[in-house]
């Protein structure tokens, strides 16, 4: 019988330390949580801006790499104001994902490549202020050709790294040339 009662104990226990991992809740992982060697995209400025272009970018049928993208950012409300002509579109950066979501949903870009070709910039202390000219193309297999531009970055170290406090982008257009101090 004491036999019996232990076995019963012993499966009655070890079901009782099944039952918080069963029915404990799905929670997200944050990205800086799930792969520590990602850490390298905020240890500096240059980590941080190829991280921010590569987060963007994606193969037809792809899609940006959101989750790398939100952890470059100090914050959800982190301005991203887009200047095109005469009209400034003023958003955060949830509101970004879903204006650059949205015309992947449309089908309007279904592939997108950006990269650095120039950047100036001032440092003080933990802060920087940095132009970094890009060039990119959407819908790749079109053969458009290369927009380029500028991207204003504003970066601040916090916690031993780097963080996006906000940016600003206009495209190059024929009135609006970059300077050549910008391409190099």
């Amino acid at each position: 019988m004491l036999n019996r009662m232990n076995s019963w104990l012993r499966t009655l226990s070890s079901a009782l330390l099944l039952v918080p991992v069963v029915a404990a809740p799905h929670f997200h992982i944050p990205y800086q949580e799930s792969n520590l060697n990602d850490q390298v995209d905020v240890r500096s400025i240059d980590n941080l801006l190829k991280a921010f272009y590569e987060s963007l970018s994606f193969p037809q049928g792809g899609q940006p790499d959101w989750a790398r993208f939100r952890f470059l950012f100090a914050s959800a409300t982190s301005p991203c104001v887009r200047i095109a002509g005469d009209s400034v579109m003023q958003m955060d950066r949830e509101g970004f994902i879903a204006f650059f979501s949205g015309r992947i949903q449309r089908g309007t870009l279904k592939s997108f490549a950006e990269k650095e070709i120039g950047r100036t910039g001032e440092y003080y202390g933990s802060l920087a202020q940095v132009f970094s000219t890009y060039e990119k193309r959407m819908n790749l297999a079109d053969d458009g050709k290369p927009i380029r531009g500028i991207n204003s970055f504003q970066f601040y170290v916090k916690d031993g790294r780097w963080w996006i406090a906000s940016v600003t982008w206009q495209d190059e257009t024929s009135n609006i040339p970059i300077p050549s101090k910008n391409l190099r």
